[in-house]
C-alpha cells in the first residue's frame, strides 16, 4: 500500500478546515471539525504509559468517568445524530479505554459511515473478531490505528498487562485479517500500527520495525510517551531522546522506508523552557475545533483533561451535545480556567493539541479581512492536496 502524502501535518489541516477557524474567531462559536469520542473508558489492557490511566486511580473512584464505564447505547446514538445534524467533519473512537469493549460502537460507526462523517480508531485490535468488526471497519473507516508498543510478545504482554491473557497472537491475527479484508474491498482504509516511546519499550523500536516491514500498511507510527500529571515528574530529559532514543529510529527508518512516522511532537521542543515546552500561543483555540467526549457523558475540553469535571462544558446524560455545544458562555468560562492560571498549568506538557495550538494562534494573532480572504483562497487547494483533512 503506498504511503498517503501529508498524512500527519497539522499545520496544513488546520489552512484545510480555516473556515471553522475563521467562524469561531469571528463569531465565538463553530461546529467541531473533529471530536474525540471515547465509548469506553473500560479497558482489557493496563498499559504502563497509558495517557488515560489517571480515570483509574483511587481518587476517581465513586466518579462518574470511573462508575460510567462505557458509554450507553441511546446516549452514543443521540450523539452520532448531533454529529450529523452539526456537520462535524470527522470522529476519532478512542478512549478513555478501549473503544471496541463498547458493544454498541459497531452500530455507531455503520450510522456515521452512512451519513459521510470520516472516522478514525485507536485501538489494541484484540476485540474485532468478538464484534464480527472487519467489514464494518473496512467500509466505513477512514483509518484504523493498531497500538502495539511492543517489537516482542514478550514485551508486549509486560507493557500492556493484558490481565494475565496473551493478547500479542490476538493482536496480529485480527490485523492480518483486517488487511486481507481491505485488500478484498481494494484498500479503502488506511491502517496503521502505533508504538509509544517509553523507557519500556524504546530497546525494541527497530524490532518492531522488523516485525511488520512486510505487513501491508500504510504506516507505523511512532511518538514519545506522554508523562500523566497525576504520575507527577516531567517529559524524559532530551539526552534519553538524542542519544538513545534517535540512532534506533535512524535504524527503523532505514528498515521500513514509506511507512516510517515519527508523529506527535517536536523532540526539539523537549529542550526549550520547561514551563512552556515551546508553546508559543496564550489560549488554547484548538481544542474548540476538537474536544474529546469522554464514556461518562462529559464533552470535555481535550483528551488531556478527561476525569476533569471542572473542565467540562456539560454532561451527555443532562443534555444533548447540540445544547452544550451552543452555551458558548458555559466554554468560554472552562476555557479562562486553563488559560489564566500560568500558563496552562495544569496542561500535560506537549498535549496532543500543540501543534494545531500553534497553527491556529498564528491565524489569531495575525487576523484580518486580507488575511481572511487569503486563507480561505488556500482551503481548497490545501485540503486537495491532504489524504485526511479532517483529522486535525
Amino acid at each position: 500500500m503506498k504511503k498517503p502524502k501529508d498524512i500527519f501535518n497539522p499545520q496544513a489541516k488546520i489552512i484545510a478546515n480555516v473556515d471553522r477557524v475563521v467562524e469561531h474567531i469571528e463569531t465565538g462559536c463553530t461546529s467541531p471539525v473533529l471530536i474525540e469520542v471515547d465509548p469506553s473508558n473500560a479497558c482489557n489492557h493496563a498499559c504502563s504509559f497509558c495517557l488515560s490511566a489517571y480515570i483509574h486511580f483511587d481518587k476517581y473512584k465513586g466518579t462518574e468517568a470511573f462508575s460510567r464505564a462505557l458509554m450507553s447505547r441511546d446516549v452514543l446514538m443521540d450523539l452520532c445524530k448531533d454529529f450529523v445534524d452539526m456537520g462535524v467533519r470527522a470522529v476519532n473512537w478512542t478512549g478513555g479505554g478501549e473503544p471496541t469493549l463498547n458493544r454498541h460502537l459497531k452500530e455507531a460507526i455503520e450510522y456515521c459511515g452512512k451519513h459521510g462523517i470520516k472516522m478514525g480508531m485507536f485501538t489494541n485490535g484484540t476485540l474485532f473478531d468478538k464484534w464480527d468488526m472487519f467489514d464494518t471497519l473496512v467500509n466505513n473507516m477512514t483509518w484504523v490505528r493498531i497500538s502495539v508498543d511492543a517489537g516482542t510478545k514478550e514485551t508486549y504482554n509486560g507493557v500492556r498487562r493484558a490481565k494475565g491473557r496473551q493478547d500479542w497472537d490476538k493482536m496480529v491475527s485480527n490485523l492480518s485479517q483486517l488487511i486481507e479484508t481491505n485488500q478484498r474491498s481494494g484498500n479503502k482504509i488506511d491502517i496503521g500500527v502505533g508504538y509509544v516511546i517509553s523507557p519500556d519499550t524504546y530497546s525494541e523500536i527497530v524490532d518492531f520495525a522488523e516485525f511488520f516491514k512486510d505487513f501491508d500498511l500504510t504506516y507505523c507510527q511512532y511518538k514519545p510517551e506522554i508523562i500523566i500529571r497525576e504520575k507527577g515528574g516531567e517529559q524524559r530529559d532530551l539526552e534519553f531522546w538524542t542519544k538513545k532514543v534517535n540512532p534506533l529510529l535512524d535504524e527503523a527508518k532505514a528498515i521500513l522506508g514509506n511507512k516510517f512516522q515519527v508523529n506527535g511532537y517536536k523532540f526539539e521542543d523537549l529542550a526549550m523552557d520547561r514551563d512552556k515546552f515551546g508553546r508559543n500561543y496564550e489560549m488554547c483555540l484548538g481544542s474548540q475545533l476538537s474536544p474529546c467526549i469522554g464514556a461518562d457523558g462529559h464533552v470535555y475540553v481535550c483528551t488531556n483533561h478527561r476525569g476533569w469535571k471542572q473542565y467540562s462544558y456539560g454532561n451527555l446524560y443532562d443534555k444533548s451535545f447540540v445544547e452544550i455545544w451552543k452555551d458558548v458562555t458555559k466554554r468560554r468560562q472552562v476555557m479562562e480556567q486553563i488559560e489564566k492560571v500560568e500558563c496552562f498549568k495544569n496542561c500535560t506538557k506537549l498535549c496532543k493539541p500543540h501543534e494545531s495550538n500553534k497553527a491556529v494562534w498564528e491565524i489569531y494573532k495575525n487576523f484580518d479581512d486580507k488575511t481572511k480572504n487569503e486563507l480561505l483562497e488556500q482551503q481548497e487547494v490545501i485540503k486537495k492536496k491532504l489524504k485526511h483533512p479532517e483529522f486535525i
